[in-house]
């Protein structure tokens, strides 16, 4: 099943229009789009935390999450929602209208915090408007910049937070350094 799943992706991100990325601008206020893997009690305090740093920066931030469960106990907010297992149909792809919500607003930067292959985040990538995309990289195609995680020990406490977070401290320092033609 995960080779059809993976090939109707690939069908599908094929058939997306080519992008024109802008690289955005640091140092002006930017709309920003975190998307992240959920705990499963959907509680996420790092992307919190990342989301707190990027507000002192003055930055709009709108988190998109998914987590791998029917019942989603998170209120859908104007900048927050995390989606479950009821928001992709049966071939894993993002329902409708979820798509139409998360393309409804516009966004300068697409920050991708997840660390995994996971299929519906993916998809939430791909379709996010974005001007700029930028996550791990993971071979798909989707984003416009591409950061490489290292190999961690399991003395360093939770994989998942240490890499979100470094995979965000990376993300940030490169796009602070780098600067734009534009």
């Amino acid at each position: 099943m995960k080779k059809l799943y993976q090939f109707i992706f690939d069908y599908l991100r094929k058939k997306m229009p080519a992008r024109n990325p802008r690289f955005p601008h640091m140092d002006a206020p930017l709309r920003i789009l975190l998307i992240y893997e959920s705990d499963v009690l959907e509680r996420n305090d790092n992307i919190k935390s990342i989301r707190q740093d990027l507000l002192r920066r003055q930055m709009d931030v709108s988190m998109w999450g998914y987590v791998a469960k029917k019942e989603i106990n998170t209120l859908i907010l104007p900048q927050s929602r995390i989606l479950g297992l009821n928001d992709y149909n049966l071939f894993g792809k993002l329902k409708e209208e979820s798509v139409n919500d998360l393309q409804a607003d516009h966004y300068d930067l697409l920050i991708d915090l997840t660390t995994r292959p996971l299929l519906p985040l993916r998809y939430m990538a791909m379709y996010a408007d974005a001007d700029f995309k930028v996550g791990m990289n993971l071979g798909e195609g989707i984003h416009d910049m591409l950061i490489s995680l290292p190999d961690f020990t399991p003395e360093q406490g939770d994989e998942a937070d240490i890499e979100a977070s470094w995979l965000y401290n990376q993300i940030m320092q490169y796009l602070t350094t780098i600067k734009s033609n534009d």
